[in-house]
């Protein structure tokens, strides 16, 4: 005789089988963490699958399942990283002048990009250059052209003409002038160099060059 009470119905658990696409994404991201945090610290050679499965919290078969050498995982790790690594500009101020534009976003770029992670990445590749240096080359490209479009765009709103192609000359010189410098003193564990004065001359520079006149 039925008691006259519904019984909610429980969802059916999941058989084995394929797991949610949600649930592949974080064990990728969890990866891609893991080999980041443990080629910085170990280098390439001294860090091992089961190292990187261990502190992934997966199995080594799922870790073979996605890459089949190390080689593949750190051309991954570099990809991800490489792609996660420039900042946001959505939130500059209204009514800034070029050159107050130039120096907020250049600033806020070089900032993020000597922070402590970014900085190691970079000491790996050049560690790694022998035997990817393909892939260094390319990243290195990718990472260059995404800070010009970065800054470039920026800059458009504040340059009437020829915006786009003004505003790509200014990025490109800032980079050689204060980024690349700045940067390179960084790698070899100066901390002392002033990046306002760096910014400083590259502005001079851009000045004299008559693209912030």
């Amino acid at each position: 005789m039925s008691s006259g009470i519904t019984s909610a119905k429980k969802p059916p658990k999941r058989k084995g089988g394929r797991p949610l696409l949600s649930e592949v994404i974080k064990i990728d991201a969890r990866i891609l963490v893991a080999a980041t945090a443990l080629f910085l610290e170990n280098g390439v050679d001294g860090t091992t699958f089961e190292a990187i499965a261990s502190k992934a919290k997966v199995s080594k078969p799922t870790l073979y399942a996605r890459y089949s050498s190390k080689s593949e995982l750190f051309e991954a790790m570099i990809r991800s990283n490489v792609a996660s690594a420039m900042p946001s500009v959505t939130d500059l101020p209204n009514g800034l002048s070029t050159e107050e534009t130039l120096r907020l976003v250049g600033q806020k770029m070089i900032e993020e990009a000597t922070k402590p992670i970014p900085l190691g990445l970079m000491r790996l590749y050049i560690t790694e250059s022998s035997r990817h240096g393909t892939l260094i080359r390319e990243v290195d490209y990718i990472g260059r052209e995404a800070a010009v479009a970065m800054i470039s765009k920026a800059l458009e709103p504040t340059l009437n003409y020829e915006a786009d192609h003004h505003a790509r000359l200014i990025a490109e010189k800032f980079i050689d002038i204060a980024f690349i410098p700045y940067l390179m003193r960084r790698l070899l564990g100066d901390t002392e160099s002033s990046l306002n004065l760096r910014i400083d001359e590259a502005i001079l520079c851009l000045k004299a060059l008559g693209l912030l006149n």
